[in-house]
């Protein structure tokens, strides 16, 4: 009697998970030195997350470090946000930024992650290619834009509600 009560509790919980579960955008900010960014934009649209500076940990990438932005797409599917370059690291011309999108979904439910991108602007720079949809990490600009400490970094992007 216990264990059909339990296998009916996990499976209305696995269910519910299921009926709840999001798509995200995962937005990183792969700065290509051990320099600082400062977030300028004072609130934070409802489901948008910015994380702190993230050291790699992998030895390869020892030299650099990422800014990661959540964007919840059940809660909202446009963003605009700016930063300040603080410092660029042990670099003196400057130091690149390479923005990538990867999506993931929460909770897991075991569907697959998948995010429609329609507009994805940084630095005044469109990506190409657009609309496309995202199943895996994508580069949204490979060349990235160079950026020197003091200027202002804008991202935005735009993508299709999470169903």
């Amino acid at each position: 009697m216990f264990g059909k009560f339990f296998t009916a509790a996990l499976l209305a919980l696995g269910i519910s998970a299921a009926a709840f579960a999001g798509d995200y955008a995962s937005i990183d900010l792969n700065y290509w030195c051990r320099g600082n960014l400062k977030l300028l934009t004072q609130k934070l649209p409802d489901g948008v997350t910015v994380s702190a500076r993230k050291n790699y940990s992998q030895k390869k990438f020892s030299h650099i470090c990422y800014y990661k932005i959540n964007v919840d797409l059940t809660k909202v599917q446009e963003f605009a946000l700016e930063f300040e370059v603080v410092d660029v690291g042990d670099k003196t011309d400057g130091a690149k930024i390479v923005p990538s999108i990867s999506p993931f979904r929460d909770p897991k439910d075991g569907k697959k992650a998948e995010v429609e991108c329609l507009e994805f602007e940084f630095c005044d720079e469109s990506a190409e290619g657009l609309p496309c949809k995202i199943t895996k990490w994508k580069s949204m600009i490979p060349a990235g834009v160079i950026v020197n400490v003091g200027e202002k970094v804008t991202i935005k992007g735009k993508f299709k509600k999470s169903e």
